[in-house]
């Protein structure tokens, strides 16, 4: 996707639309208001209301007022740093970034991603998985502490190759006594698409990896 079309994605995002809390407080304020003037206008001009007590009605009103506008102002600075967010996160369009991800894109015949073990491990096993869930490739890993790279020519188990598409990586390691130890994967592609959903920013990879922006370890 272009550049452009990112850009209308952003452009197209829906205002937020006022709060429950925000409608309940305008109504409050009108009602308060109404109450007010009827009292006024139905008050015995004989016993009219006390100054002290029309006072405190006035102070209340205003209080209910100032809330409406402070809440109003709020949500308006709020769909700012939004849309602010949003240009500012557009600038990773076409840039190579590393992301948290257990998806590695295969693109003629091509597919590497990184991963590291946390612990000592004592055996190592990496499975490719299909979108219907089937392992379609396994092969042993390294047992070695710090980053290491797993790359696939996109040759399935049975002999057969791969059709060019996204799939999941699983790695999985064991200690010495057999216990499961902690991995982390780490994919490298291009933005090319960064897109809003439901207020939170996603990432389009190139190879159809989508990733938060909280997964995006480094861009370069």
């Amino acid at each position: 996707m272009t550049t452009t079309a990112a850009n209308n994605t952003a452009s197209n995002t829906p205002t937020t639309p006022p709060s429950a809390a925000a409608k309940k407080q305008t109504v409050d304020y009108e009602a308060f208001l109404k109450l007010l003037t009827a009292q006024l206008r139905n008050q015995d001009p004989l016993s009219p209301m006390d100054a002290t007590q029309f006072m405190t009605q006035l102070a209340q009103l205003s209080t209910v007022e100032q809330g409406v506008r402070t809440n109003e102002t709020l949500g308006q600075v709020l769909d700012t740093l939004k849309n602010s967010g949003m240009r500012l996160d557009m600038a990773y369009l076409g840039r190579k970034v590393e992301a948290a991800s257990d998806r590695i894109s295969l693109s003629e015949g091509k597919a590497e991603m990184a991963y590291a073990i946390d612990g000592a491990a004592a055996s190592v096993k990496i499975e490719v998985v299909n979108d219907a869930g089937q392992v379609i490739y396994s092969a042993p890993g390294s047992p070695k502490t710090g980053r290491q790279t797993f790359t696939w020519d996109g040759k399935r188990s049975d002999g057969a190759t791969a059709a060019d598409g996204t799939y999941l990586v699983r790695v999985t390691a064991k200690d010495k006594a057999g216990a499961s130890l902690t991995t982390a994967t780490v994919t490298t592609d291009t933005v090319k698409e960064v897109r809003s959903v439901n207020g939170e920013t996603e990432f389009v990879l190139k190879g159809g990896a989508v990733v938060k922006g909280t997964d995006i370890l480094s861009a370069s």
